[in-house]
């Protein structure tokens, strides 16, 4: 007999155990100094909070604003920028069962009534999402998943904007032949190669996209995936299931990175 689905059963259940033990419905690595002290950092919600705080300040967001986060997650960001600010949003997941906890999480917050939370994929976006614009879009590592169509993702992306919206975005690209991530590719498992940032910005050219703002952030993010490197060691040893730590050493080899961008419709 296969042992194949008691070995995926094991490893969603040290995956959703991890997180929600150092970063509850985050999924993300947030933003810590380079130079903190990593191991007086016990796990990553303060760096996800700071990640929070850091998106609306630099992108301005308040009561009157109107969100749309593609790929939102279990919606941790969406309802952490909603609850500070006052503003509406949309939030979008393909998978359904993170929507549900999306919408318990925003009725638990008291922000049900600002926005909504849809079902819905970043490369077929539901019609209801394409019937309003907004004034910020945030892609929060969701991207990557379109590289190996970033044209009609980018089209479609544009038909979400008017000339003041702005789009905040923070994506992984490679540094290197992409042959020389496959260690990195066993945790993303990606169908499609990555793209460079040259190439990214490239697309967004011919999107009609203007580049505001770049910041190559990664050494925001090598601390928490050190922090990261450490949890998984204590509950998977050998790396069989909770291969994060692989992403970590990309970054820290300079194979791949993560950046920021900020866009706006070219006027």
């Amino acid at each position: 007999m296969s042992t194949y689905p008691v070995k995926v059963n094991y490893s969603n259940k040290l995956m959703n155990d991890l997180w929600n033990d150092i970063a509850p419905g985050f999924y993300n690595y947030g933003r810590i100094s380079p130079d903190a002290d990593v191991d007086t950092i016990p796990d990553l919600k303060k760096a996800n909070e700071d990640m929070i705080e850091y998106i609306i300040s630099n992108q301005g967001i308040g009561p009157d604003s109107r969100i749309l986060d593609l790929g939102c997650g279990k919606g941790m960001y969406t309802v952490g920028i909603a609850k500070r600010t006052g503003c509406h949003f949309v939030g979008t997941d393909i998978n359904p069962k993170y929507i549900e906890e999306c919408e318990d999480l925003a009725k638990s917050h008291g922000v049900s009534h600002q926005g909504k939370f849809l079902t819905s994929s970043i490369l077929d976006a539901a019609p209801e999402i394409k019937e309003q614009t907004y004034t910020h879009i945030i892609i929060l590592g969701a991207m990557l998943y379109a590289h190996g169509d970033l044209e009609a993702f980018l089209t479609e992306l544009v038909g979400y904007c008017d000339k003041d919206t702005k789009i905040f975005i923070w994506d992984f690209v490679r540094k290197v032949d992409w042959k020389l991530c496959k260690e990195a590719n066993r945790h993303l498992k990606m169908p499609h190669s990555l793209l460079t940032n040259e190439e990214i910005l490239d697309h967004f050219k011919k999107a009609d996209l203007d580049l505001v703002e770049f910041e190559d952030a990664t050494k925001f993010i090598i601390p928490g995936y050190k922090v990261m490197t450490r949890e998984c060691k204590k509950r998977d040893p050998k790396m069989e299931f909770l291969t994060y730590p692989l992403v970590g050493e990309a970054f820290m080899e300079g194979l791949l990175a993560y950046v920021y961008y900020c866009l706006k419709i070219k006027s």
